[in-house]
């Protein structure tokens, strides 16, 4: 190699992903392939439809006893999140009607089980496709991961297999791949002659579950790294900086010396973060905040209890009624429920009615099963969705109702309305939740202490029409996702207006402090939830507002929480009256730039303890 071509490969190269966790990390890099399958496809006779069914449930049952025995095996110091990834795969691989249209593939279409289940994991991806909600859209991944398991294991190939391709090294570990299953990266991380200290995707989103498992091992990620492969070879020096979105390669001398000073501060901030689980969020001046978990699967309350949450701010129901061809019963539900409130132990739950329709339809074998069945709309976003959804199907509403009503007996339930534009929804919510209650009662059904009723302040018209919905709604959540898209009137999954959907916007925030403004002064609880409530450089702003309750993805909890602790109110006041006073999202994003110097990581924690 010529001198010249020694210094072309060895520039340094940067690629740019999307940051899971955060945080800098510098090794050797190691590539796991995901060893994608060439599934095999031919036809069968009728004769041999009962062989492959066979093939098939054995097929099943062996890739249960590998999970069965990875989980026994697992690290004892690994958060519970690890053994509940696995156990959510041997749930979706115990469902019956995965095998069972599985089974229905290959007697109807004659075909082998490896290829009659790439059908099924098709039309399922077709039905997921649909839903507007990234993180229950990306829940298509797990069923993925599952089908290619028991593919591998119809093929020969143990799952396991292509861990060992992975070179023992002595330095530190950057594990680079296209895709990888939470199970391979458990795995990958038990082999005591890896040091894994960073993960690079090319393929994935922030809200899979190996994204998430990773957060949940605190080890700095990046997803979406376009053509890392093809840049990246095993035992190549890289830097990760998850913080800045990238990942160099052959990084400088003085990267390096940099990056070691970030990591030992980033070791620092991690023990400082870990002690803040048992700590109150509670402001300088003794202002106490509520710092709530939104959760979309029971699945998810080991997150809850990891952090310390103060409660569930937002229970999302959709996943009882999605990806299946029924409906859910109440008793299917009421256990569902049943499992969050037990969890919880008495402290707040807040139940969101099942927000269908539009982005996240029921399968069209659910739909057949409902009266008047909708034709498909030309305009979801602004169509039969949320309460309106309830309401034109009203047995889906009672059915949940009766089922949060049961579980909740003895407690306090708050159920939560989604997409709520006028008191006459409330109202006509209101009659129907009476009725549901009566009928319990008269069925001498244990019932809940209390209930609330609350609304999610999503759209333009519920502020507008405020005083009018405070009279007849016992608490509100702004949900600022749907806020800013309806209004800056943009679909946020559109990559082509993705540029316009602006958190910062100065009409996003007006409407959030109005809403603030008008439901504290009525002496009623108004909570944050959404993505922008985990941000810790708005922190400071919504608690100058007056809000008291920020309602976030568990993992967001901690770094909120010591964001909490160095805020004075009055200061936080006079922050939120000037953010107010910008006339354009580049000024906000400025400012609160220029704010965060004024936070750190701090020893509050040891001071509690």
């Amino acid at each position: 190699m010529t001198e010249e071509l020694q210094e072309e490969a060895q520039a340094p190269v940067q690629l740019d992903g999307l940051t899971v966790y955060p945080g800098v990390a510098a090794g050797t890099v190691q590539i796991f392939a995901s060893s994608d399958l060439d599934i095999p496809q031919f036809a069968i006779e009728k004769s041999q439809v009962r062989g492959e069914i066979l093939r098939l449930r054995n097929a099943v049952s062996a890739v249960d006893k590998q999970m069965a025995a990875m989980t026994d095996t697992l690290d004892e110091d690994l958060p519970a999140e690890a053994a509940a990834f696995i156990e959510v795969h041997r749930t979706i691989l115990k469902d019956p009607t995965l095998l069972a249209d599985t089974n229905e593939l290959i007697k109807t279409e004659l075909v082998n089980a490896e290829w009659a289940l790439s059908l099924r994991l098709e039309r399922v991806r077709r039905d997921f496709e649909q839903i507007d909600d990234d993180y229950l859209r990306q829940r298509v991944e797990d069923i993925a991961h599952v089908v290619q398991r028991v593919q591998r294991t119809l093929a020969g190939r143990r799952s396991e297999a292509s861990l060992l391709d992975v070179e023992t090294v002595e330095d530190k570990v950057i594990l680079v791949s296209d895709r990888l299953d939470p199970t391979d990266m458990l795995q990958l991380r038990e082999r005591d002659d890896l040091d894994i200290v960073g993960l690079v995707l090319e393929e994935g989103s922030v809200t899979s579950h190996s994204a998430i498992l990773a957060h949940s091992l605190e080890i700095p990620t990046l997803v979406g790294v376009t053509g890392l492969r093809e840049s990246a070879a095993n035992n190549q020096r890289v830097l990760l900086d998850a913080d800045a979105g990238v990942i160099e390669l052959n990084p400088t001398p003085e990267q390096l010396k940099d990056a070691r000073l970030r990591m030992r501060e980033q070791r620092r901030a991690k023990r400082q973060l870990r002690k803040l689980k048992d700590v109150s969020a509670v402001t300088t001046d003794g202002t106490d905040v509520v710092l709530a978990a939104n959760i979309a699967l029971p699945d998810d309350l080991v997150d809850v209890h990891r952090v310390g949450a103060s409660g569930i701010g937002l229970f999302r129901t959709e996943f009882l009624y999605l990806n299946r061809e029924d409906l859910p019963g109440e008793e299917e539900q009421f256990l569902a429920y049943q499992k969050i409130f037990r969890s919880m132990r008495g402290k707040s739950v807040v139940i969101r009615t099942a927000d269908l329709g539009g982005d996240k339809m029921l399968s069209r074998e659910s739909m057949a099963l409902l009266r008047n069945a909708p034709v498909e709309e030309s305009n979801p976003a602004l169509g039969l969705r949320g309460i309106r959804f309830s309401f034109a199907y009203p047995e889906l509403l009672t059915t949940q109702l009766r089922a949060i009503l049961r579980a909740g007996a003895g407690a306090v339930v708050n159920i939560l309305l989604p997409l709520v534009t006028s008191p006459v929804e409330v109202r006509r919510f209101r009659e129907i939740l009476e009725e549901v209650r009566a009928s319990l009662e008269a069925e001498e059904a244990k019932l809940p202490e209390a209930v609330n009723v609350g609304g999610m302040v999503e759209v333009p018209a519920a502020v507008a029409v405020l005083r009018d919905l405070i009279p007849v709604l016992d608490f509100f959540s702004l949900g600022t996702n749907d806020l800013v898209q309806y209004t800056l009137a943009v679909d946020r999954t559109n990559a082509a207006v993705s540029d316009y959907y602006e958190e910062c916007h100065p009409a996003v925030l007006r409407l959030i402090a109005e809403t603030i403004r008008r439901v504290t002064g009525a002496g009623k609880s108004v909570s944050v939830c959404g993505e922008m409530a985990g941000r810790t450089d708005l922190t400071e702003f919504f608690l100058g507002l007056g809000c008291r309750v920020l309602s976030m993805d568990a993992s967001r909890i901690p770094s909120v929480k010591n964001r909490v602790l160095q805020i004075d109110s009055e200061d936080a006041t006079d922050f939120s009256r000037g953010i107010l006073h910008r006339r354009s999202a580049e000024s906000v994003r400025r400012a609160l730039t220029e704010r965060e110097t004024r936070f750190q990581v701090n020893d509050h924690a040891e001071e509690s303890l």
